[in-house]
């Protein structure tokens, strides 16, 4: 009986019990599709704020290799999304051109480096890789 288990328990560590992290990642890819598509499709400003839920489940599954993208990429969101509601601001209706009655010159220079860094070369080129790294590894696009 020992030996079973001790066997059981060998396999387990070299193969891994929970099965292929890749694979459920892969499956988060899939079952956050077509919520992404119609974020990504949205004309509404304030839908990218939509997506985060479905990215930081995606990013939670992320393997090694794609984490610090995902962080990236999920960081700078959470940081606008915090900066706009410590400023009572609608993302959906936020203009930096015509910025909301009442909002100081600090709040819109908060809002806008937030804004810069989503913007980023950085975080652009983190979604750039975890988009690829969709393709490339789970078959599928994050959206379509």
């Amino acid at each position: 009986m020992r030996l079973l288990v001790a066997g059981a328990l060998a396999a387990c560590l070299l193969t891994g019990c929970s099965g292929d992290p890749q694979d459920g990642y892969c499956s988060a890819v899939e079952d956050h599709q077509a919520e992404l598509t119609e974020i990504a499709a949205s004309d509404d400003t304030g839908a990218l704020f939509d997506a985060l839920d479905a990215y930081d489940d995606l990013a939670g599954k992320a393997p090694r290799d794609i984490a610090d993208d995902w962080a990236d990429v999920v960081d700078p969101l959470h940081e606008l999304q915090q900066v706009l509601a410590a400023h009572d601001v609608d993302p959906s209706t936020y203009s930096a051109e015509q910025p909301p009655a009442g909002l100081d010159q600090d709040a819109r220079d908060e809002i806008e480096a937030a804004a810069r860094a989503v913007g980023s070369e950085r975080t652009v080129e983190a979604m750039a890789a975890v988009e690829q790294q969709a393709l490339d590894v789970c078959g599928t696009p994050l959206s379509r």
